[in-house]
């Protein structure tokens, strides 16, 4: 695991970036990082941001296939929002982001996550690999999730 953490004038956030192996046990070492680093770059962990950083690792290792590590990004915005960025090994993005069926198994986090007040956006870099962002707003209808 690699980080690198920026603070001061010059910097507009303060962040955190990790490596993490493509596969799902990597899910709950990223929930469990967001708790340790959160504190130390100035963030608060919310239930949100433990959803958010769970629903995009998860994504990332079930959708991203490959073998490079899977980077994590934790930054906290000026404003007290959170950006949580996973980088996968696939350059495919999601379609739309609705709710899927109630029979359905599976698809509903990234459509939970927006109904919670999250952006999301995708971009895919030089190497074929697919960044998903999320900010996560510092409070919701006056309240911290």
């Amino acid at each position: 695991m690699t980080a690198v953490c920026s603070s001061g004038p010059a910097a507009p956030r303060t962040q955190w970036t990790g490596e993490f192996a493509p596969v799902l046990e990597s899910v709950p070492d990223a929930r469990h990082t967001l708790r340790r680093v959160l504190p130390r770059i100035g963030g608060v962990g919310t239930e949100l941001a433990m959803l958010t950083v769970t629903e995009l690792m998860a994504n990332a290792v079930v959708h991203g296939g490959g073998r490079r590590p899977v980077l994590l990004l934790i930054a906290v915005e000026a404003d007290g929002a959170l950006v949580i960025a996973v980088t996968d090994n696939s350059p495919r993005v999601p379609g739309r982001c609705a709710m899927p069926g109630a029979d359905a198994e599976a698809g509903r986090g990234l459509a939970l996550l927006r109904l919670f007040g999250v952006r999301v956006s995708w971009d895919v870099d030089g190497d074929g690999r697919k960044r998903t962002r999320a900010l996560v707003p510092a409070r919701v209808d006056g309240r911290r999730l």
